[in-house]
């Protein structure tokens, strides 16, 4: 079984003692990023319902991982192509050229 850490937290004004497998660093780190994105949208609903604002924060940061999943889905596809190509210049170089290539 992983080590829990005890971890102290704070968002949007509560403390939260919680235990994580995280480093504890790592959780804070978390925490006071749930805890900007919560007052950021505090502030331009203007809504003081805490259970209201945590969703909406949940939704914002959903929105984030699915943003970067598309991204790194979209980045591996080019860097996949850039091999293939890269590849099959190399290998017409190689013909070109007569170079005997031997595989280890």
């Amino acid at each position: 079984m992983s080590n829990l850490h005890t971890v102290k937290i704070s968002i949007y004004g509560k403390d939260i003692t919680i235990k994580s497998t995280e480093q504890p660093m790592e959780t804070q780190k978390y925490a006071e990023y749930i805890d900007h994105v919560m007052k950021g949208i505090g502030k331009k609903t203007g809504s003081m319902d805490m259970n209201r604002i945590a969703v909406l924060a949940l939704l914002h940061v959903t929105r984030e991982l699915f943003t970067l999943r598309k991204n790194i889905k979209a980045d591996n596809a080019e860097y996949e192509k850039k091999v293939k190509e890269f590849a099959a210049n190399l290998e017409a170089v190689i013909n070109e050229t007569g170079v005997q290539t031997k595989l280890l």
